[in-house]
């Protein structure tokens, strides 16, 4: 008989939201979300997808989703309610950067270095994304947990995020360590074979746009929003301008791409394009989708990213996978993907301040979100000039293009496909296993008795001076007078057949146990503990606990009353 197959190191937390790219607004973590499990099933070299779910219907939602994307391996699923399997399998991979509830739930089953816990950045900027950051510095995370960030400037951030943090506690409660899980750098994937230029897409887009041979396309890809991606002003100016000193009379006709979030969003773009660049030819294509082959169209790509709630940019990392320049920002993620001079050009960006005034009402509630991000895209200045530079730059030069473009495709096989991202995953999966491999004990071990979970402790710890008194093993009962075992189990399921005497039926112990324990209570009063002294342990605190719905539904008696 074969072995059994080898567990795989990581299993995703699966639910349809992180993965789901076939949703009319579709955001960059849904875009990296179906990409990592494409990079996964078809480069980790597992011999099964592992997928820890919530419900039966996102079970079964993974397993269509891996089918949907061509795998041969098989799909399994954890249920939620079985996490302590994990221990078996190695990390569980998060699609966000919040550890603390799985950490908690880990120590709870008193796992604390039986698995790893993996997040990954996506936007920072929202106060759930900070303060489950933040979180991870009084939760029990470990060191062989990790939050991977995808960018060199988002780890600044989250590690900005977590010294703030932890001088507070410092201070606050004198803490002498104040440690976090590891912070890699790992970059967000494309799929490289997929973008490669396919000149007959580029021939077929471009008649469908109206493009001439000799016209030059700029393609912006992505959310159009003027508050939440990239304010578009500074694009019409610059690309306006150097549109109009194009060489030999060449038409440059730039090409949005995307979707609106609202008419106000739309009527935006299109009064902004009129009122400063008139003249700039100007292609919509309301395209959400993540395959399009509409890149192939375009020349170059523009991304002038203005907000802190970008913080990779995985658009302009798929333009240069199909082989455009890129004119982005030198701001977030684009400061690492971005080779300035070589693969394409990062505009300056200047950030002015303070704003605390705009946390502060974000945080009040006084102010959306949205409010907020754009509150400070307002005061974040993208440099027009050299914008326009590097857009005449490219527009002048049709030999400078095929070059840039030729090392941005080499660069984002190098560094971004998923092979290589993969790899890199594969690598912090390994060092993390050393890590447990090597721990004594996680970090502040919960002592003997003493609750593993401070903030969520057992109720009947916490409420203990509620009560009259506690049910001890100790405490005698008995039947009620003139009762036998048969007439309580009557009694029994008449009432439970009563809506709302029994809510939480599935709480209750077995029928079985409960009728075994009336039989010895037919022999005349018994200590609590008694009863359930011959069942296995976790159905004898389940009989133990329902001996107090018992008493409740007056089905029995304390033997010594107060």
């Amino acid at each position: 008989m074969p072995p059994p197959p080898s567990p795989p190191g990581a299993a995703l937390l699966y639910a349809p939201d992180g993965y789901d790219t076939s949703r009319p607004r579709l955001m960059g973590r849904h875009a990296a979300g179906e990409g990592f499990l494409t990079g996964l099933l078809r480069h980790a070299g597992f011999d099964r997808m592992l997928a820890l779910t919530r419900s039966a219907a996102d079970a079964e939602a993974f397993r269509r989703h891996v089918a949907s994307l061509g795998s041969t391996i098989p799909a399994e699923t954890i249920p939620d309610e079985e996490m302590h399997r994990l221990a078996g399998v190695g990390c569980l991979l998060l699609p966000g950067p919040g550890l603390s509830d799985f950490a908690w739930r880990r120590r709870r089953m008193g796992l604390g270095a039986g698995f790893s816990l993996v997040g990954v950045t996506h936007t920072i900027s929202s106060a759930g994304a900070m303060d489950s950051i933040a979180d991870s510095l009084v939760a029990p995370v470990q060191p062989w947990d990790a939050i991977v960030c995808t960018s060199a400037p988002v780890r600044s951030a989250v590690m900005r995020l977590l010294e703030m943090q932890g001088a507070y506690l410092a201070r606050r409660l004198g803490a002498t360590r104040i440690e976090g899980p590891q912070l890699p750098v790992i970059p967000l994937g494309v799929d490289c074979a997929a973008l490669a230029p396919d000149p007959a897409a580029r021939a077929a887009w471009r008649a469908r746009l109206g493009l001439a041979e000799d016209d030059i396309a700029v393609l912006h890809h992505g959310r159009l929003s003027f508050h939440a991606k990239g304010h578009p002003l500074p694009m019409f100016l610059a690309l306006g301008r150097a549109a109009a000193h194009a060489p030999g009379g060449a038409r440059v006709v730039l090409i949005l791409s995307g979707w609106f979030a609202d008419e106000t969003q739309r009527r935006a773009f299109s009064d902004q394009a009129r009122a400063v660049a008139p003249d700039l030819a100007i292609r919509l294509v309301e395209r959400p989708e993540t395959g399009t082959t509409l890149r192939n169209a375009a020349d170059l790509f523009t991304l002038l990213s203005d907000n802190v709630q970008e913080s990779f940019g995985l658009a302009p990392v798929e333009a240069l996978a199909a082989g455009l320049p890129v004119v982005g920002t030198d701001w977030d993620g684009l400061k690492d993907t971005v080779r300035h001079g070589e693969t394409g050009f990062r505009v300056p960006v200047t950030l002015a301040g303070p704003m605390t005034d705009l946390a502060e009402r974000h945080e009040a509630g006084f102010d959306s979100y949205d409010a907020f991000i754009g509150g400070v895209a307002q005061f974040t200045a993208v440099d027009v000039p050299a914008a326009e530079a590097a857009f005449t730059a490219l527009i002048a030069d049709p030999a400078r293009r095929t070059r840039m473009g030729a090392a941005a495709r080499a660069d984002a096989l190098a560094r971004f496909d998923w092979p290589v991202v993969i790899a890199q995953w594969r690598a912090l999966w390994e060092e993390l296993a050393r890590l447990r491999r090597d721990a004594r004990t996680e970090r502040a071990a919960p002592l003997r008795g003493e609750q593993r979970v401070p903030l969520r402790p057992d109720p009947t710890l916490l409420f203990a001076d509620y009560p009259t008194r506690r049910l001890t093993p100790e405490m005698r009962l008995a039947l009620p007078p003139g009762e036998d075992a048969a007439s309580v189990l009557a009694r029994l399921r008449m009432l439970v057949a009563i809506t709302g005497v029994a809510p939480r039926r599935d709480l209750l112990p077995s029928l079985d146990s409960i009728e075994a324990a009336l039989k010895l209570l037919e022999q005349g009063p018994a200590p609590a503990g008694h009863l359930s002294a011959e069942l296995p342990p976790r159905r004898a605190w389940r009989l133990h606990r329902g001996l107090a719905w018992l008493l409740k539904m007056d089905l029995l008696r304390l033997a010594d009353p107060i």
